[in-house]
């Protein structure tokens, strides 16, 4: 099946409070791991960032013993992050509005948002993943200077 195929190309899960190496695990081991093998088996490479709970021993030794391959990138490398793309343009749609006065509406907005981007904005998110090819060919034949 072509990634256009699928009928949703984003999924979330709205994590409250702090965020540490243990509640990554869960999320990996219950939902993304189980979801990438059964669509890629192992013909897949994983990409993450840098932040301290990707980069956690609890992490690197279960994506070890996973024998899943992860991108290795420098930090704060947002050009070859797609997410990075996705966060902003969800980002902008979420917070265009007036504040919100409460966490309920927020979920609301986050949930509403992510529903239209599946039903409305496939086009521009498959853009995203088409490009991703060549914005990681461009820093290898600039042997991994800055990418304008």
């Amino acid at each position: 099946m072509a990634h256009g195929d699928a009928e949703w190309l984003l999924s979330h899960k709205i994590i409250e409070g702090k965020f540490c190496a243990k509640d990554y695990l869960s999320l990996l081991q219950t939902s993304v791991v189980p979801i990438l093998k059964l669509n890629y088996a192992n013909n897949f490479f994983f990409q993450q960032d840098n932040c301290s709970v990707h980069k956690a021993k609890l992490i690197t030794n279960f994506m070890a013993k996973s024998n899943i391959k992860v991108l290795k990138w420098h930090a704060k490398s947002p050009y070859l992050n797609i997410v990075e793309n996705i966060w902003e343009q969800l980002s902008n749609d979420i917070y265009d509005g007036p504040q919100f006065k409460k966490i309920a509406n927020l979920k609301d907005k986050i949930n509403e948002t992510i529903f239209r981007f599946n039903s409305t904005k496939r086009n521009k998110l498959l853009e995203l993943y088409d490009i991703i090819r060549s914005r990681l060919c461009t820093v290898l034949l600039k042997k991994g200077n800055i990418c304008n």
